[in-house]
């Protein structure tokens, strides 16, 4: 499968509305780790639109800015998806877009030091930048911090 030119993709797609104003971030916060991975309490973060009925699905087509805690101990079999691209609608293994078994294997095995539970997974494919970085992301830092995690993982879709 060959990468998707998402960006060019999207202006083929909208031609004549104005041209969408890609965020760039010129710097980012580095947080070292201050421990070995396999001491560390990890984060599972899907930006897939997952969700595990019966809580509510996502809105694909309305910038959904909540997000989902799953349990760590959910049936991947259990889990839905509800995001906006085909790319996502048709995954066959979950685990590619929301690796719960792969990161549950990894603690059994001592090579993480503990999945957080739950894991966290909201919509991607959000055009209100603003009001996600100013809504959605601090509130979900947040409840990272209440959990008081090393790290975490996160999986763009």
């Amino acid at each position: 499968m060959a990468p998707v030119p998402y960006i060019e993709q999207i202006r083929r797609l909208y031609p004549n509305e104005p041209p969408y104003r890609w965020t760039v971030n010129l710097t980012s916060p580095w947080a070292p780790m201050l421990k070995p991975v396999r001491d560390c309490r990890i984060a599972l973060i899907s930006s897939g639109g997952i969700y595990h009925p019966p809580q509510e699905p996502f809105n694909p087509v309305k910038n959904d800015l909540t997000f989902r805690e799953i349990p760590k101990t959910a049936n991947v079999a259990d889990l839905r998806i509800s995001h906006y691209s085909k790319n996502a609608r048709d995954v066959k293994d979950l685990n590619t877009i929301f690796p719960l078994d792969r990161f549950r294997e990894l603690e059994v095995q001592g090579r993480i030091g503990e999945l957080v539970s739950p894991a966290f997974t909201f919509m991607g494919r959000i055009f209100t930048r603003t009001r996600l970085q100013k809504e959605m992301a601090p509130h979900l830092i947040g409840r990272l911090r209440e959990l008081q995690i090393d790290a975490a993982f996160l999986v763009p879709v």
